[in-house]
């Protein structure tokens, strides 16, 4: 179903439209929550429990001021070329909440893509994996009543138990989180119009895509299995749709024997993972929360202009290449605090339609 913009709050049906609205995230309050399984599996998968125990507690107080400023470097550059910029309504993340099976602390909204997955004039709240994520969207919650208001369907994913057996660090071949409940953060999905690419990772279950089969199918959307190829988090820095036609891929996790075939017919950019800037992480013992990769986590105002590292010189020079200009910020902790400009942004609205591009 076609969707008015000038009468709907929600409508983004890719990560190319022009986009009109948007939230960027906030580091205010940060903090690593209760280090149980929940925790180690999916925030610190790679790590030793003795080299993450002591990092319980608000996020240094730099890391956040330093965060903010790119935060709102990043909110003011686009409030520039024109897009309503929403922020997440910060959380006091250290008061204990729980179910009848655990109890946690808060964790962070600083990476606002992750549990709201906006699909036309839809929004889904999603089923994380992380306990200290349980109540998270709280910090959207007016503006999600304001979009519901608006004529804007809002769901609710139903809240998985959690329970330590669900996580597994032992083989890290296969996801941390197993398939034993419905499990997905919004970033599992890569948006293409009526299609749908679900990553089944440390934070996306099969169950997790049985269950939007049946609430999207209904609703006109194919829903495309992708699994194996990346079994930690999230895919937005791995496969990132660049236009209709165009995607670029993390070289280093797919080649061109092995990747989603529903990108078959469209030109591929393989990204080689040596030329990735690492832009660091300033968090004790070597720890950090994300990758190098995370470098490659860019977000795209249109199809001719991505904000990315400014450090990404040659992943800045690549999108020239195909006729894509780049506005380069800074994201300094993006490593620590387990976000690049993909995942601290959440596109509510964009100028288009809900399309066929397959």
């Amino acid at each position: 179903m076609a969707v008015d913009n000038k009468k709907t709050i929600v409508s983004s049906h890719n990560d190319w439209d022009p986009l009109e609205e948007c939230f960027v995230g906030t580091a205010t309050h940060a903090r690593f929550p209760t280090m149980d399984r929940s925790t180690h599996s999916f925030c610190f998968t790679t790590e030793k429990y003795k080299d993450i125990k002591d990092l319980e507690g608000p996020v240094d107080q730099k890391i956040i001021d330093e965060s903010n400023e790119d935060l709102d470097k990043l909110a003011d550059t686009l409030k520039g070329l024109g897009v309503k910029v929403r922020r997440p309504v910060p959380q006091d993340h250290s008061k204990t909440f729980g179910t009848p099976e655990w109890n946690t602390t808060g964790y962070q909204t600083y990476s606002c893509r992750d549990l709201l997955l906006p699909l036309n004039n839809l929004i889904i709240d999603c089923a994380s994996p992380l306990r200290s994520r349980y109540f998270e969207t709280r910090a959207y919650r007016d503006f999600l009543y304001e979009a519901m208001e608006g004529g804007t369907e809002w769901i609710s994913a139903p809240k998985p138990t959690l329970l330590d057996e669900i996580y597994q660090t032992e083989n890290l071949s296969a996801p941390s989180t197993q398939n034993h409940e419905i499990v997905f953060d919004a970033p599992n999905v890569v948006r293409l119009g009526n299609d749908l690419l679900f990553q089944v990772s440390n934070s996306g279950t099969e169950l997790g895509a049985q269950w939007l089969k049946t609430i999207l199918e209904p609703r006109g959307y194919r829903i495309h299995m992708a699994d194996k190829f990346y079994a930690f988090a999230h895919f937005d820095s791995t496969v990132l749709p660049l236009r209709p036609g165009l995607v670029l891929f993390n070289g280093d996790r797919l080649n061109p024997d092995r990747y989603p075939k529903i990108f078959e017919k469209w030109d591929k950019i393989y990204f080689p993972g040596d030329k990735i800037v690492d832009v660091g992480c300033d968090l004790p013992n070597g720890v950090t929360t994300t990758s190098p990769y995370i470098g490659l986590n860019f977000f795209s105002v249109n199809e001719n202009l991505v904000i990315c590292d400014k450090n990404q010189t040659h992943l800045r020079k690549e999108l020239d290449r195909h006729g894509i200009e780049t506005i380069g910020l800074e994201m300094r902790h993006a490593r620590a605090m387990a976000g690049g400009f993909h995942c601290v942004t959440l596109d509510v609205k964009r100028k288009g339609k809900l399309e066929t591009y397959f």
